[in-house]
């Protein structure tokens, strides 16, 4: 069903996850298409089958979403799906987010599903289901809609460029996903067992976020440390991204070596935290922004936790905010 002659973007044909074409029939989707992604991670399906139909003899329930299956393709829409077929480990079932963009009178709609990291959705732990559920229906529109809107783009012009943009898209969902994960999973999530450069870590961290017109330097002489690089590296980014969008987009960061205690800092000279809030930032949930996840910062102090180590909110001497780390193993051998 892969190359039956049904016109659809060779991005589409060549996108590595699940890509299924639907058009409508009265009003109930139609499966038109599928690329090769969608066979090879679920099976092979006949072309004019209802989506319903599909779901079901693949065996793809879904975990969020409409109680009925034919509901599925019927408008715009964000589900968790998740497969009978296919399993990572033995008694565990792949979960994927179905991104749906429905089909209208012009153009034919599309399913697209993104691989969900092992664990996701049945996070219970500290922030409980119900917020895993909250930030996958809700703090993923953004993403979604603009994902939702380039893939309109690509099957009206045909413009593989859309693309780069759904990518990105992708990327912010990933990364919304997997802070909900360190949030909800053990202290398994973290392996400090490296020694890593805390100067080359956060400047690393930097290039990765969004900083607009921001300026980020170093203060003194960063030492190497004991640490998870990749979490080690989500700390920073988290902490970077917080003082963007709450310091303003031309707030300078600086990271710097605590002169009395083994640790660091971060510090901008932005509007800073009011003291009433520092402990409540770290909250699962909690932001003064209305289109934030309230995640960022309790990643933060997730991360912390795993590592033993401590961390402070003070102000900073800009009068923005000030994150003061400690407790850090300082100069340590290869531990790896």
């Amino acid at each position: 069903m892969t190359d039956d002659g049904i016109t659809h973007s060779s991005a589409i044909g060549q996108w590595p996850d699940p890509v299924c074409q639907v058009a409508t029939d009265d009003g109930t989707p139609i499966v038109e298409w599928v690329n090769e992604g969608f066979e090879l991670t679920f099976g092979s399906v006949e072309a004019g089958e209802p989506a319903a139909s599909v779901f079901e003899t693949l065996e793809l329930s879904v975990v969020l979403g409409p109680d009925d299956p034919g509901e599925i393709g019927t408008t715009d829409d964000t589900l968790i799906i998740e497969s009978g077929t296919r399993s990572t480990t033995a008694g565990s079932r792949d979960r994927y987010l179905l991104r749906v963009v429905s089909a209208d009178e012009n153009a034919d709609g599309v399913f697209l599903f993104s691989p969900l990291p092992t664990g996701a959705t049945r996070a219970a732990g500290e922030i409980g289901l119900d917020h895993v559920a909250s930030v996958i229906s809700h703090d993923l529109r953004n993403p979604l809609d603009v994902a939702n809107a380039r893939l309109r783009a690509a099957r009206e012009s045909g413009e593989d460029k859309h693309f780069e943009h759904v990518a990105r898209a992708h990327d912010r969902m990933e990364r919304i996903v997997e802070d909900v994960l360190t949030l909800a999973r053990g202290a398994a999530v973290v392996q400090p067992d490296e020694r890593v450069d805390l100067a080359s870590a956060a400047a690393a961290a930097w290039g990765t976020v969004e900083t607009h017109d921001a300026d980020f330097a170093v203060d003194g002489s960063l030492p190497t440390v004991v640490a998870d690089s990749n979490r080690l590296g989500r700390l920073f980014e988290n902490l970077f991204r917080n003082a963007v969008e709450h310091g303003g987009v031309d707030v300078t960061v600086t990271v710097g070596p605590l002169a009395e205690a083994a640790g660091f800092y971060v510090a901008d000279d932005g509007r800073g935290i009011q003291p009433g809030r520092r402990e409540q930032v770290f909250d699962p949930g909690f932001s003064t922004d209305d289109h934030g996840t309230g995640l960022g910062l309790s990643i933060v102090g997730r991360i912390v936790d795993l590592h033993g180590w401590e961390i402070t909110i003070t102000e900073s001497a800009a009068d923005g905010a000030r994150f003061e780390i400690t407790g850090l193993e300082i100069g340590c051998e290869n531990v790896a």
